[in-house]
């Protein structure tokens, strides 16, 4: 069964959240880099590549902690919550301040190629039929012989993981970026 473009992109929906946050200093962010994301990989007994810092996994815990919670524009609590907002509580919760809304986070990090994306990296996409430049953001949660699982919100769903290889996703990525 075909599904019409335009439930797809309602299903997913908007997610640039609407509340203005500043983010790291440029010594805050050289400083979490290099203890976040400077400590390399492993893999575990699936194949799967994970971080070995125990700040990713947190990461990871407390946006998995929100599944299930419904999608709200603007939304930052387990009431509802919007993508952004998703990410901004993840950090949070490692220590970490980021931008609040999806476009401002796209611009912290580092751009990585998809053959580079690890977890605990962010996934942006951009949907013209929701509005201009970057809609929507996702966190990378495990990456397994070529798949990229990410969380994220779905106005339809609410928090959930998708795999970036799906035809939606697929059709919308606009981005990776290792954020410290």
């Amino acid at each position: 069964m075909l599904v019409p473009a335009f439930l797809i992109a309602l299903a997913f929906g908007s997610c640039k959240g609407n509340k203005q946050i500043s983010g790291p200093n440029e010594k805050q962010k050289v400083g979490w880099l290099a203890r976040i994301f400077g400590k390399g990989k492993n893999k575990s007994n699936t194949g799967s590549i994970k971080y070995a810092t125990k700040e990713v996994e947190k990461i990871i815990k407390t946006a998995r902690s929100y599944k299930g919670t419904p999608h709200r524009d603007g939304g930052m609590n387990r009431m509802g919550i919007d993508c952004s907002a998703l990410i901004m509580i993840s950090f949070e919760s490692a220590g970490l301040k980021i931008p609040r809304t999806s476009s401002q986070q796209s611009q912290i990090g580092k751009p990585i190629g998809k053959e580079n994306i690890r977890p605990g990296d962010l996934v942006f996409f951009s949907d013209k039929k929701i509005g201009k430049g970057i809609t929507h953001v996702g966190l990378v949660t495990e990456t397994q012989k070529g798949e990229i699982k990410f969380i994220h919100t779905s106005s339809r769903l609410g928090v959930t993981e998708n795999l970036l290889s799906t035809d939606y996703f697929n059709k919308t990525f606009t981005k990776a970026v290792r954020p410290f």
